[in-house]
């Protein structure tokens, strides 16, 4: 069983910590935040709502510090994603399929597949919590060509976001949300033609 290193909130397999030298380690208990992943910030806040999504409690660390990252800009910051150990396989299997791009990071949906759903460009969606979000265009990532729904905010900041298009697209988990009051996690609010919800 491996030791847990709290400076680093680290699993170690040895009587030393390697990152901080720490000797005071312990064995690891249930409750115990471990470091699940070190990812870009973008990337991270893709990957903290994935986590969100699926109930996994999670923690975040700046890699590079607060004052470098506003230095710098958020591009340049990495984040530590931290998670309860007894969440963390769950969690690592998430971030491997999501930077793999081999998989849609959705609740088990059982046997059925998701969908075939059009994304309309420059169309206003709600999510099914409520917020409304319009749909600026269709990006890929560079290594995987894993498909991305580019999507602004018609609420508080404004600011753009990024998530994966099946995701996006994908039905809302039943078993998790029963009374959700939609069928997909996104669904257009305005007409064919293009026309959004008064005030948007």
């Amino acid at each position: 069983m491996p030791l847990y290193c709290e400076n680093c909130m680290k699993l170690v397999d040895g009587p030393i910590c390697p990152a901080c030298r720490n000797r005071k380690l312990r064995e690891v208990e249930p409750g115990d935040f471990c470091l699940a992943a070190e990812v870009p910030y973008m990337q991270a806040e893709m990957l903290k709502d994935v986590f969100r999504d699926n109930g996994i409690p999670f923690t975040e660390r700046l890699s590079l510090g607060a004052a470098i990252t506003v230095e710098l800009g958020v591009n340049f910051g990495r984040v530590k994603l931290f998670v309860p150990y007894d969440r963390l396989p769950e969690a690592k299997a998430f971030y491997e399929a999501f930077f793999s791009g081999s998989a849609v990071l959705i609740p088990d949906e059982g046997e059925n597949p998701i969908p075939d759903r059009e994304l309309l460009l420059g169309h206003v969606y709600r999510h099914f919590k409520g917020g409304l979000y319009r749909v600026e265009d269709v990006a890929k990532h560079s290594e995987t060509l894993e498909e991305y729904v580019v999507y602004r905010k018609l609420y508080g900041d404004r600011s753009l976001w990024i998530r994966p298009k099946g995701m996006f697209l994908s039905p809302v988990d039943r078993e998790k949300y029963p009374d959700a009051m939609q069928e997909f996690r996104f669904e257009p609010v305005d007409d064919p033609d293009g026309e959004t919800p008064e005030g948007v």
